[in-house]
């Protein structure tokens, strides 16, 4: 390929534009070797593979474990407005500032509606999207050799692994920043290459549209080292690291940011908290951390080639398991396979290039920064799993002479694989199927047994209810959900002392934004106990809380009444009549408030409007016939 002879500019770094004997040698030894397929085929099995292994979950709805912050409960998604698009930029969701990412989720509502179908089948479009390419970089990494491309790209798409980032709405970031991530990596090989200073300005932005879709993204600076070593042009040289200033800024920019949110900062206000709690904790010693760390490294490696006991919450060990074999051996293990890394860095490009693209791109999220609950999660090896599949099928191609075993073994895995994917797209049916599957494998873990409580709460099943959200609560769990769920299912059982008391603490754990509910059901509650006043007392409050200002001013309006504070009651009414909202019974109901007034006449009037609007409203009827007047 001719070169381009225009000196770029003193800012821009410029690679070494000198063919390297590594990579003639790369194409020789990754020749197709007889072996043909058309890249546009290619692509088309990729595809219909992909399509087919995740179709089970396009019927599914949203799951109650973060879809709410996105997407159900999230005002401005719910209401696609340019208004509410401009507020959505500047707001945290789930503990996280992404912005690119909310934006395409206020998108997808203003484009497809707001069921979760096109979510989901978004999400897996995105996901076909990367898929293809890794078929494009892996295509470039190896100079072509479609059978390597063609099944590293296959089986990172069907990957059962990758159903939880692809299938789960609320990791909508999780296939974006992908998409950009992978983008960003093809124009740096592409600015390698062809030493043209668009490509790496492209790199950059990509990078930064990333990072703008998920924090995971800023290790991509250390990714790109390894393309500039798979490129034989050094690892960590002072070259190499000095032209990636401007990532590593970003990434640094971009890595503070995360961890001052997951904090539960604000960047001083700047930013709207849609989130109370924190996600960062430091309950664990350095040691313990380095123990689950490498505990959960081993187990993404052991899944990503055996994907068995699937499920979405992987819980922390309780303390008297911090010692076990497992996680005792695990940083043995862990250092045993980055050691043959380090070994492999001049001996086999491959093994060097694959292990350590895993370990960068999964590293943040080993736990030795403990966030969140959960000691591993199966999202976080999106991204990683390239490095290892890039390793398997790189070495099979040059280990194993025949092309056709080689197709036709990976063919019977592709087939389980896929089997193996739609299947556990079926757990994210709902928040039910999602938990009960989790529950099989975590059956004491407070947070899925808070899941479940919640989630049996909003199907009104009172004894599940009881009995999983009484195990969290003994367990330590105090969310203003399983506090919601507990103080409903004790109303629904008639216990009006204990449902208040949970409502309390409801009110007490809920972000801002969320309180409203909380004070609504408590008002509810007083309101069936006999306590009207601080029922009114609670539906103002919600009603000042909440997005909408007259919601509840019926059942306000009814409190005032039985708690004989009858001017609020009237005035309340007066406003339902004049907004329109339940006229007839605001009539009649205003009708009592100004008879106990002494305002007869004014009542009289009231209930006469109502038989002239409804001639069949018994209470109106019966009223009038109190007061000696015939209907």
């Amino acid at each position: 390929m001719a070169k381009n002879k225009q000196k770029p500019k003193q800012s821009t770094p410029t690679p070494s534009t000198k063919p390297s004997s590594a990579a003639a040698t790369l194409s020789s030894q990754s020749g197709n070797e007889g072996f043909t397929l058309n890249p546009i085929v290619a692509s088309i099995i990729i595809a219909v593979a992909v399509l087919i292994a995740f179709w089970g979950g396009f019927s599914n709805d949203f799951v109650l474990w973060d879809d709410n912050m996105y997407v159900t409960e999230n005002i401005m998604v719910q209401n696609p407005t340019f208004a509410n698009l401009i507020r959505l930029l500047g707001v945290e969701s789930a503990l996280n500032y992404h912005p690119l990412t909310m934006a395409s989720l206020w998108l997808n509502s203003a484009l497809f509606g707001k069921a979760a179908g096109s979510f989901i089948v978004v999400n897996t479009l995105i996901h076909l999207a990367n898929t293809l390419l890794i078929f494009k970089f892996t295509r470039q990494l190896t100079k072509d050799n479609m059978l390597v491309s063609f099944l590293v790209a296959l089986f990172w798409g069907i990957h059962p692994m990758h159903v939880e980032s692809v299938t789960w709405v609320s990791e909508r970031k999780d296939v974006l920043y992908t998409l950009f991530f992978f983008l960003a990596c093809i124009q740096y090989v592409k600015y390698l290459e062809q030493n043209q200073r668009k490509y790496y300005i492209y790199c950059f932005v990509f990078f930064v549209l990333s990072c703008l879709s998920k924090a995971m993204a800023v290790v991509l600076p250390l990714v790109l080292l390894l393309i500039d070593y798979w490129y034989d042009r050094g690892f960590l040289t002072v070259k190499n690291i000095t032209s990636k200033i401007p990532f590593f800024i970003i990434a640094l920019i971009f890595g503070a940011l995360a961890v001052h949110i997951q904090g539960g900062g604000n960047l001083g206000g700047r930013i709207e908290k849609m989130t109370a709690d924190v996600a960062i904790a430091n309950v664990f010693d350095m040691g313990t951390k380095l123990k689950f760390g490498f505990y959960g490294f081993l187990v993404y490696i052991f899944k990503m080639f055996i994907p068995i006991n699937q499920h979405n919450f992987y819980s922390y060990p309780g303390t008297d398991q911090y010692n076990a074999v497992q996680f005792i051996t695990a940083p043995i293990w862990a250092l045993i396979i980055l050691g043959l890394g380090v070994f492999a860095y001049k001996r086999q490009k491959a093994a060097f290039f694959g292990i350590f693209f895993f370990f960068f791109t999964i590293l943040l999220v080993l736990q030795f920064l403990s966030v969140g609950g959960a000691i591993l999660a199966e999202r976080y090896s999106y991204i990683p799993y390239f490095g290892g599949i890039f390793i398997v099928f790189y070495y099979l191609n040059q280990k194993v002479q025949s092309k056709n075993l080689i197709l036709g073994g990976s063919a019977v895995v592709a087939v389980i694989f896929m089997y193996l994917t739609y299947k556990q797209t079926l757990t994210y049916k709902d928040t039910g199927t999602l938990f009960a599957n989790s529950y099989k494998y975590e059956p004491t873990s407070p947070v899925v047994n808070e899941n479940l409580a919640n989630h049996y709460g909003r199907s009104g099943e009172i004894n599940n209810v009881l009995l999983y959200g009484e195990y969290a609560l003994s367990k330590g769990v105090e969310s203003y959900a399983l506090m919601g769920a507990l103080a409903n299912a004790y109303y629904l059982k008639g216990d009006y002392k204990k449902a208040l008391d949970f409502y309390q603490k409801s009110i007490d754990k809920s972000p801002e934004h969320r309180k409203f509910v909380a004070y609504y059901n408590r008002g509810i509650a007083n309101r069936d106990a006999g306590n009207f006043e601080q029922a009114a007392s609670d539906f103002t409050t919600a009603m000042d809380k909440g997005e909408n200002k007259t919601a509840y001013l019926g059942m306000r309006a009814f409190a005032n009444l039985k708690a004989n504070k009858f001017k609020e009651a009237y005035n309340d009414y007066t406003r339902m009549i004049d907004l329109g909202m339940s006229v007839d019974t605001a009539y009649n109901d205003r009708a009592v408030a100004r008879f106990s007034l002494g305002d007869t006449e004014g009542a009289i009037r009231d209930l006469k409007e109502v038989m002239k609007r409804n001639p069949n409203y018994v209470d109106a009827r019966n009223n009038l016939i109190k007061l000696g007047v015939q209907p």
